[in-house]
């Protein structure tokens, strides 16, 4: 699907409760750096909504924009930020969009992954930016886990911006996630607890895992 078709495609599904400022470059010079050959269309994503909430909130794309990190590109890739948190193991990813629980999608490569961090784990999604739209869009219950999102917001209301729905401390790594166990956390307090949560796991059952692969 070319790139105009794509955005008109995705449209009805952007939020409109939303409001971000006029796309800023410069705030992302970073990100689209990290995005190599996908740039372009990133940078065409970001004019037309510069940041955006999607699929009534379950997927949400950061901005160009200098305010609030956990809605800033730039900001939200800091390594004194919640990065540290999976340390190695997002070595040379660039963040650009999660879910409602905090999956990440990065670019890596001039490729794109997501960062399960219930798991600590990277896949492989898409060869560029428009290509991970599209597969989103047209697979959202795979990506974003819509059902169990749909139940949170059924029970605990509509996500706050900035937050994600997120399990205790106490939850069992590696549970499946029900609606009835998640709370609504700040961002950052979320993707630091699941950091901290799965590398203790993995470096208690896969010696090495956090070295450079």
């Amino acid at each position: 699907m070319d790139a105009s078709r794509l955005l008109s495609w995705v449209e009805p599904s952007v939020t409109t409760d939303f409001v971000a400022p006029p796309f800023d470059p410069a705030a992302a010079r970073a990100t689209l750096d990290a995005a190599g050959r996908s740039a372009d269309d990133h940078a065409r994503f970001l004019q037309r909504w510069n940041g955006a909430y999607a699929l009534g909130g379950a997927l949400h794309l950061f901005g160009a924009r200098t305010d609030m990190p956990n809605q800033s590109l730039d900001a939200w890739n800091r390594a004194d930020g919640w990065r540290q948190a999976f340390g190695l193991l997002v070595e040379h990813c660039w963040f650009f969009a999660e879910t409602a629980f905090g999956d990440q999608f990065a670019y890596r490569d001039n490729k794109v992954v997501r960062l399960r961090v219930f798991d600590a784990r990277l896949e492989p999604i898409a060869s560029s930016f428009n290509e991970w739209l599209e597969a989103v869009f047209l697979e959202p219950q795979r990506w974003l886990a819509l059902d169990v999102f749909d139940a949170a917001v059924a029970r605990l209301g509509p996500l706050p911006h900035g937050g994600h729905f997120g399990p205790p401390p106490t939850w069992n790594q590696g549970s499946a996630l029900r609606a009835e166990t998640l709370d609504v956390l700040p961002a950052r307090d979320n993707l630091e607890l699941r950091g901290a949560a799965s590398i203790f796991s993995t470096t208690h059952t896969r010696p090495g895992f956090l070295r450079a692969r």
